[in-house]
Parts: C-alpha cells; sequence; structure tokens
C-alpha cells in the first residue's frame, strides 16, 4: 500500500510446500530512522523498488493537517479497525484469540 510514492502497508502471501500463509504489516508510528536500530533510507528499499520510501501513519497525518491537529491512532487502534475490515471483505465473524479459548 503506498501513499504518495512511499510504503505504507504490505500485504504477504507465501506459499511452501503446498502451505500458504498471510500476513500484513502497516507502518503507524515507529521511527524508522532511528540511530542505533539498522534503520535508514537506504538500508530500506520497499518492495525492492529503487527510489521509493516508506512512510508512517503519524507523518501522513502531520503532512495532511500542517503539523497541528492530526491525531494518529494507535496500533491497537489500527489493529482493531484491520481486523473489522479483514472480517467485513471475507464475509467471515472475527473472534478475539482470548474468545477462541474460551469456547
Amino acid at each position: 500500500v503506498w501513499v504518495d510514492n512511499k510504503k505504507i502497508a504490505a500485504v504477504g502471501v507465501p506459499s511452501a510446500r503446498w502451505i500458504t500463509t498471510h500476513g500484513i504489516a502497516v507502518n503507524v508510528d515507529v521511527e524508522l530512522e532511528a540511530e542505533g536500530r539498522g534503520f535508514n533510507k537506504r538500508v530500506i528499499v520497499p518492495c525492492g523498488i529503487e527510489g521509493r520510501g516508506v512512510t508512517l501513519l503519524r507523518r501522513v497525518s502531520e503532512e495532511r493537517t500542517g503539523g497541528s491537529g492530526g491525531v494518529c491512532p494507535t496500533v491497537e487502534e489500527v489493529g482493531k479497525v484491520v481486523v473489522r475490515c479483514f472480517g467485513e471483505v471475507f464475509g467471515v465473524d472475527m473472534v478475539h484469540g482470548d474468545e477462541i479459548q474460551s469456547r
């Protein structure tokens, strides 16, 4: 998922030995260029496409509101929306892990 030529999220569906798995990643509010963490713009090449960068939901919110008034949701809030939308798109009832154990 791209915003202004910068990657903000990804969906992956790898397969191996006739088994598929899936995953999703959303860059919400982590400092991608933090010193000492091994991240910087030259190391991260999103989807192997040179000349493209990465961004965060927090940065997009700040840019689109002029740096003020933009409220970035928490990772937990984003996760709840992603799970709800996944259920709606695929027509399934989503159940929290704690609820599965009690069934």
